[in-house]
């Protein structure tokens, strides 16, 4: 497979510089060609094969414009992690979706999906048993919303389809000193609980599989050069299963 020419897009940020130490230290064939932050032109990222989005709903969407104007088989494929988004302006990122390859997550740890996985099995479990779900995560003080991308798929899988439990479950946000982030969902019963929890001890689990889908997507292109599309997390994972 040729040489892979990776965009970075904010690059000065926590994960930025994250993905650039993994980079340094990466034996595969991704490169970093040219990277962008507040205020940067972002001309220079269109060219890439493959751009890693982790700067802010707002640059993205400046990103994505830029995107909507060029060929389709000039587009390079685009992974976007920043998180906070509004549903309105997802619909934009849904329209790229329909001329490139767009993979979205607001968390690229395999763990996590893990978790989540194992929150989908009990849920019905522990409502059935008439136990209570409460919602904990912990991020660094300069992050900005709350609460997490990934606070709100767990409230997505513990609450009640049927019913207003999404807006109902106590979902409890903490911004403090450094922490990469802290998940926990508990559900209280009337004599026990029960505590499932995921802890990311290093930033490096989120770029080394935010590189790691780069690659993969990169990998698809040659397979299918016109491939388009909304790609998740549970997309990725499903193939690591195989």
């Amino acid at each position: 497979m040729p040489n892979i020419k990776l965009g970075l897009l904010g690059a000065n940020g926590k994960m930025g510089n994250t993905v650039q130490r993994l980079l340094k230290d990466d034996g595969s064939n991704i490169s970093l060609f040219a990277q962008a932050d507040l205020g940067d032109p972002l001309e220079p990222l269109l060219t890439s094969d493959v751009i890693i989005d982790f700067s802010s709903p707002t640059a993205t969407l400046e990103l994505i414009r830029k995107c909507l104007n060029l060929k389709p088989q000039k587009l390079p494929a685009l992974v976007v992690g920043s998180t906070g988004w509004k549903i309105d302006d997802l619909k934009e990122l849904e329209s790229l979706s329909k001329k490139t390859i767009v993979f979205i997550s607001s968390n690229f740890s395999l763990g996590v999906m893990v978790f989540l996985e194992i929150l989908k099995f009990a849920q019905p479990i522990l409502k059935k048993l008439k136990y209570t779900p409460v919602i904990i995560e912990k991020h660094h003080q300069h992050k900005k919303d709350a609460p997490s991308g990934t606070a709100v798929s767990i409230r997505k899988i513990v609450s009640s389809p049927e019913s207003d439990a999404f807006c109902n479950i106590q979902t409890h946000s903490v911004r403090a000193g450094d922490i990469v982030g802290d998940h926990e969902v508990g559900f209280y019963g009337l004599y026990d609980q029960l505590i499932f929890t995921h802890q990311a001890k290093d930033r490096a689990i989120f770029g080394r599989g935010a590189l790691e889908i780069a690659l993969w997507l990169a990998e698809k292109r040659v397979l299918m050069p016109s491939l388009t599309g909304l790609f998740e997390m549970g997309h990725f994972f499903k193939e690591k299963l195989k």
